[in-house]
């Protein structure tokens, strides 16, 4: 982030007693480089630039000297742009329902590079003036308590990361925190487990007035983390989910004008995608009349409809056929060839177009003429 290395091929010439690095700085209106560095060794071959900004990117031109002073022609021009500095911590909360108090909590920063965060604080009525307020040292450490505040004030908060190095990041996304009491979230919570691909959310709306819009957020665990699924400003939400008796856990909060986020309710809901329907069974499988005849019942109450799906060999490949939209319980396979042994199983489909798992299966083969 604040170093460029250079590598060249020396000319060890007796002529040459070094080398000469120039550079241009970004954002300089002066068109000509400025020398850098004197490399007084014609037998050297690296050199290291130091001091430089976080992703910023520099023009270097290089050339050589003789023992009076006398400078060769310059390099063609190199641009080089140095790393960008890491970006701040990527989640920051503001807490609010404490006596007299504001609370921070943030996500520790991953980069083994950072050794502590620095508090920055503006208020809503002054939103430029912002103002260090602390330092947190320490990587792992991930909350601060801000005591210094008044009585009906909206406070904005930004989270900055130090690096051993001294560099600063730039800030995180600014959180508002208030005073005043937190919207209260919304009630009786409820969500589907009879739809097939989403869940159905509904939920009262929150007694707190000035409420604007709401945030589901989703966990596959009733007690583990739960991530921000969604914002919605009613109160019903379809979450859309790609697999069949899914079983999600959820909790609403709510978020009022001022950006304020009532208590995440502690106890979750669950609610699940429709579960495919169950694989029917093979009761019969006979052949009459060089015919296949199969007979199943279905695996539950929601079958529509049925697909055969039939497999054999010939030679080292397998060919399968499916035969789809069969009502009933009954097939009758017209297409059986003697000699060859074939393999069938049953799929049921609900109203919905779900899909059951394959059947176990059963082979029917007609003896071929001698």
């Amino acid at each position: 982030m604040t170093s460029i290395g250079f590598e060249w091929k020396m000319i060890p010439s007796s002529r040459i007693e070094g080398y000469l690095l120039y550079r241009l700085d970004p954002g300089s209106a002066d068109t000509k480089l400025k020398r850098v560095a004197v490399i007084n060794d014609r037998y050297s071959s690296h050199y290291v630039d130091e001091n430089l900004r976080p992703g910023s990117v520099y023009t270097y031109q290089m050339a050589t000297y003789d023992k009076d002073g006398f400078e060769s022609v310059q390099s063609r021009p190199v641009r080089v742009k140095t790393a960008p500095m890491i970006a701040s911590v990527s989640f920051v909360r503001a807490i609010a329902n404490l006596p007299k108090r504001i609370k921070l909590i943030w996500r520790p920063h991953q980069d083994p590079r950072v050794k502590g965060y620095i508090i920055e604080r503006t208020t809503v009525s002054e939103p430029q003036k912002w103002q260090e307020i602390a330092t947190v040292n320490n990587r792992l450490s991930a909350e601060y308590i801000d005591r210094d505040i008044k009585q009906e004030e909206v406070y904005v908060y930004r989270v900055r990361v130090k690096l051993y190095n001294g560099l600063v990041s730039g800030p995180s996304t600014a959180v508002k925190a208030i005073t005043k009491a937190l919207p209260k979230p919304p009630a009786q919570l409820r969500a589907s487990q009879n739809l097939p691909r989403k869940i159905h959310l509904e939920w009262q709306p929150s007694p707190t007035l000035d409420v604007v819009y709401y945030k589901v957020y989703r966990s596959p665990f009733a007690n583990a983390f739960y991530s921000y699924r969604a914002k919605t400003d009613k109160i019903y939400f379809d979450d859309k989910v790609d697999d069949d008796g899914k079983i999600y856990y959820y909790k609403v909060s709510a978020v009022d004008k001022d950006g304020l986020e009532s208590p995440i309710p502690e106890v979750p809901v669950m609610g699940s995608t429709l579960p495919k329907p169950a694989a029917p069974t093979i009761t019969a499988a006979k052949t009459a009349f060089n015919q296949g005849i199969i007979l199943w019942e279905p695996g539950d109450d929601r079958a529509d409809r049925y697909d055969v799906i039939r497999t054999h060999w010939e030679g080292l490949t397998r060919q399968e056929r499916r035969f789809t939209n069969i009502y009933g319980n009954k097939f009758v396979d017209k297409f059986m060839k003697p000699g060859v042994k074939y393999r069938y199983r049953i799929v049921e489909i609900d109203r919905f177009g779900l899909r059951s798992d394959p059947s176990e299966p059963v082979d029917l083969y007609i003896e071929a003429k001698q």
